[in-house]
């Protein structure tokens, strides 16, 4: 596993005291040739001056939070891949690099140069507020995670219907909680746990469930379960929570290797098993 920390190169991308963005594709291109059409494509549907760049401002602005979430990243990375084989057996194959991105995610498992990497984008992290040690641990674990499962997984793809693209999310964001918390923290570690997000979802599991079925059944829109910026009923990310959830219920009899080729009538029997628990 190739670590790779742009930390140190990001000051000229704000030599003048503002974002630059042609000397972030500089900096970007330095990562990787492929990095910076990459970033830029995955921020094209967004507003860049009115929901991108304002990220970057407050970034820029908060040089002592960027400095712990760094210094939390060269402590997370430090025998990942020990942790890893420990828990699961193996490793996945696959660079790391912290970097400032373009508010492409805090995490993204992707691909560069024709090989897996997690990008870890510090933009991101700042604006969340998971420059703590514990936070960024789990980031990165949930990341890889991502990426340990790709890897193992030998069944067919699912198909491209509604249906079968929510209910994957669901499985693989899920498989990716169920493995960062097998290698830190444990079953109920969420970085997302504030405000009493836990509790709440606990409560509501049931009734989580039953929506996120519905929607399936519908054809309806599941995003307001998965990223910060949606909400299901004012609680944002609470489809990661559903997801492991799932995932952990079906781990009693599985082992890890054996959850990373689960089926989609596997995940869509377990929503309606959680309705009646």
């Amino acid at each position: 596993m190739k670590i790779i920390d742009s930390f140190p190169q990001i000051a000229p991308v704000f030599a003048d005291g503002g974002f630059s963005l042609e000397a972030w594709r500089r900096y970007a291109a330095a990562i990787s040739p492929e990095l910076p059409e990459k970033a830029e494509a995955d921020a094209a549907e967004y507003d860049f001056s009115r929901e991108i760049l304002p990220v970057l401002e407050e970034f820029y602005r908060s040089p002592d939070r960027a400095a712990r979430a760094h210094a939390s990243f060269q402590k997370a990375v430090q025998g990942i891949s020990e942790r890893f084989c420990s828990a699961l057996g193996s490793a996945p194959e696959a660079d790391v690099v912290f970097y400032l991105g373009l508010c492409s995610g805090a995490g993204w498992a992707t691909a560069l140069g024709g090989r897996p990497v997690v990008l870890l984008g510090i933009e991101k992290i700042v604006e969340l507020g998971w420059e703590r040690e514990a936070d960024m641990a789990v980031l990165l674990c949930h990341e890889l995670g991502h990426l340990w499962h790709f890897e193992m997984r030998t069944a067919p793809a699912w198909g491209e219907t509604p249906a079968a693209r929510a209910l994957w999310q669901l499985y693989t964001e899920g498989m990716a909680v169920y493995i960062q918390q097998k290698l830190f923290g444990g079953r109920y570690f969420y970085s997302q746990d504030r405000g009493g997000w836990l509790a709440w979802c606990g409560e509501n599991r049931a009734r989580l469930s039953a929506e996120f079925q519905r929607r399936v059944d519908a054809g309806e829109s599941t995003q307001d379960f998965f990223g910060d910026w949606c909400a299901f009923e004012g609680r944002s990310d609470t489809g990661y929570y559903l997801g492991a959830e799932l995932v952990h219920a079906l781990a009693e009899k599985r082992t890890a290797r054996q959850l990373a080729d689960l089926g989609q009538k596997e995940i869509y029997g377990m929503l309606a098993a959680l309705q009646k628990e």
